[in-house]
């Protein structure tokens, strides 16, 4: 599959909205309480439309060779752990259409954030992924991510 990856606009709303929203749809399976209404609250609206303006995030977005969307991901520069001797950004969320999974699209627009990020003087990226998302870890171990701390959540 041919793609190319670039910079997202403030005109890439929508198609972000709707990525993400697609996520959310997907990750509803490893999440009983994921509002999947979220990508189009208010809230929602105001984290994409920062993603896209905020000189420290960055958003990118893999087309096909016809234009079409077929992935994207949001990273941040900011420093996520401020306790830590080293800068830590994070690589926020990020979505691959399922017909483009497995063709090098999601390792492309991973290598263009740590682009960006190390650009920026960041020396490490931090990444979540649900515990049952077995195929999200494993992606992203392939691609220079290790274990470093397990989140834990009790129902009250």
């Amino acid at each position: 599959m041919e793609f190319t990856i670039r910079q997202a606009t403030e005109k890439d709303f929508s198609l972000i909205q709707a990525l993400n929203a697609a996520l959310f749809a997907e990750d509803q399976k490893n999440d009983a309480a994921l509002d999947t209404h979220w990508p189009v609250s208010v809230a929602g609206v105001e984290y994409y439309m920062k993603s896209l303006m905020d000189s420290g995030k960055i958003v990118f977005i893999a087309e096909d060779d016809n234009n079409n969307p077929v992935g994207y991901i949001i990273a941040s520069m900011v420093n996520k752990w401020r306790y830590r001797m080293v800068k830590t950004g994070e690589l926020e969320n990020m979505y691959i259409v399922p017909t483009a999974r497995k063709q090098g699209v999601g390792r492309a627009l991973i290598e263009k954030i740590k682009i960006w990020l190390k650009s920026r003087r960041v020396e490490r990226i931090y990444v979540s992924a649900y515990t049952n998302n077995t195929n999200a870890i494993a992606f992203y171990k392939a691609n220079g991510f290790a274990p470093w701390e397990t989140g834990m959540e009790a129902i009250l």
